[in-house]
């Protein structure tokens, strides 16, 4: 073979690896799948291995050193502090750190009584959404709102049951439409009673 016609043949076939080489890339650059909805590609020269666009802080919005969620505590209402100021916390059954609630001024009518709560809680504060009064000095209570039916008195509990009530005390006839707490068998005169809201 003639050196010239060497050199050309030569010449061509470098020309077309670098061509094939470049078509190769394109075809390999069209072949990646298109990116999923969330999912990070790794930047050109990096390390695809390493991940992308990954972030260990805390959701916005939120605030990771004060974590905020549901929760139901059982225990016996406390009212502190000096009267213009009260405050109003419950002490847990299982007698743990005592937590302040903050929520209707109702809760003060509870004092001393024990009840489920159920709120938002933030540290040691629980911002009230909803509660129940569930005992008065240990003896089981009935939480409602008073209606009348006919000459009787009832108190209906949150899921709709209508306890009729035996011996109601005047304080309680008075107060339809309100809410209260009445204590001990609903079979027989009210042990303890008081109204709530």
């Amino acid at each position: 073979m003639q050196p010239r016609r060497a050199a050309r043949l030569a010449l061509a076939l470098a020309v077309g690896a670098v061509a094939a080489c470049h078509s190769g890339s394109r075809a390999a650059a069209t072949e990646l799948p298109a990116p999923v909805a969330g999912e990070a590609r790794a930047p050109a020269g990096t390390d695809a291995r390493a991940p992308v666009g990954t972030d260990a802080r805390a959701p916005f919005g939120t605030d990771a050193r004060a974590p905020v969620g549901t929760d139901s505590l059982e225990g016996i209402v406390r009212v502190v502090g000096i009267d213009a100021l009260p405050v109003v916390t419950l002490v847990p059954d299982d007698a743990s750190r005592s937590v302040t609630l903050d929520g209707p001024p109702s809760l003060r009518r509870v004092a001393g009584l024990r009840i489920a709560v159920v709120g938002e809680r933030s540290g040691a504060r629980l911002a009230v959404r909803r509660f129940t009064v569930l005992a008065a000095n240990g003896v089981p209570a009935t939480d409602g709102v008073l209606a009348a039916d006919g000459d009787a008195l009832v108190l209906v509990t949150s899921d709709g049951t209508r306890h009729r009530l035996v011996n109601p005390p005047p304080l309680l006839r008075s107060s339809v439409g309100h809410r209260a707490w009445v204590s001990g068998a609903l079979d027989r005169a009210p042990v303890a009673y008081g109204i709530i809201e």
